[in-house]
């Protein structure tokens, strides 16, 4: 499957106000890409636009929520206004949620499964039904995540998302490969230094932290705006994704060590904190930056 040329391409990204989002707006600006970003907060998001801007990019900001159907096809309907086209859709909007799985609310669960997998459905709809009208290539990126390849305990409905993500991006793949250029292409980071740590749903008990080794989030940018020019099925980011081997081959004894080591890590070490439903109530408010803050020396920078 062919890709497309990265200078002059209309890129459309969600999630574009922080982290990996913010990355890859910021990468595919240095590129010459023009852009169009989404994300639910209007500051942040044209605080990211005013960086690419910096950039030299050509920006278009359209706060969306991914929830929503109609407001993701309003932003399809802004690009092509825009830009009279979508080379490229990148779907990273989305946020995690951990703790113990029954002690976590029915209702924050629902909320992640429409964040993080319906909102990528909304977003394939509306780049998809775009594409099959254009001539030439295009992409569509869905930023999955080491959780949609291998189970999370202690986030068993983030897990269940991504897995559901993955399936999507798979099927979707091999359909519109028989009949149009359209590419889709998945994802798979381990855990990423960027904010949405401090925003996601949390019921451990304990103020959350990625586990290390952490992956910068421009290094998963980069792989994201390499898939525009050279699509390719999926592309794993980070170390944590050799974990593939020991779960392929003592599945049930690899995911009970991981639960335990997990527990550990998550529920019984840090500082204590309240439960919490961070980003899955709405937009939480900060800065437009791509990480997260995490120490240096446990962030995979290449």
């Amino acid at each position: 499957m062919k890709g497309v040329e990265v200078g002059g391409a209309a890129v459309v990204v969600t999630g574009a106000s922080s982290g990996i989002g913010l990355a890859t707006a910021r990468a595919f600006a240095a590129e010459g890409a023009r852009l169009v970003l989404a994300a639910r907060a209007p500051d942040r998001l044209e605080q990211a636009a005013q960086s690419c801007r910096a950039l030299g990019a050509e920006v278009l900001a359209v706060p969306t929520d991914v929830t929503e159907a109609a407001a993701v096809e309003r932003l399809a309907a802004a690009a092509v206004d825009r830009f009279g086209r979508v080379d490229v859709w990148v779907n990273d909007a989305g946020t995690s949620l951990w703790g113990p799985f029954e002690e976590i609310p029915v209702a924050a669960s629902a909320r992640l499964v429409e964040v993080d997998l319906l909102g990528a459905v909304h977003g394939c709809a509306a780049a998809v039904r775009q594409m099959l009208r254009q001539d030439g290539p295009a992409v569509v990126v869905n930023v999955v995540s080491i959780s949609g390849r291998l189970a999370s305990p202690w986030a068993a409905v983030y897990s269940g998302a991504k897995f559901g993500l993955a399936g999507l991006t798979d099927a979707l793949r091999a359909e519109l490969a028989v009949r149009s250029q359209v590419a889709v292409c998945g994802v798979y980071p381990a855990f990423v230094d960027t904010p949405t740590y401090l925003e996601s749903g949390n019921w451990t008990g304990r103020a959350l932290r990625p586990v290390p080794p952490v992956v910068a989030p421009e290094r998963v940018a980069g792989r994201i705006v390499g898939l525009a020019r050279r699509p390719r099925r999926a592309v794993r980011v980070g170390a944590l994704n050799l974990l593939s081997l020991p779960y392929a081959l003592a599945p049930g004894t690899t995911a009970r060590l991981a639960a335990r080591l997990g527990r550990r890590y998550l529920l019984r070490s840090g500082p204590p904190a309240p439960p919490d439903v961070g980003g899955l109530a709405g937009a939480v408010a900060g800065p437009a930056e791509p990480r997260g803050g995490w120490e240096p020396s446990t962030t995979e920078e290449r």
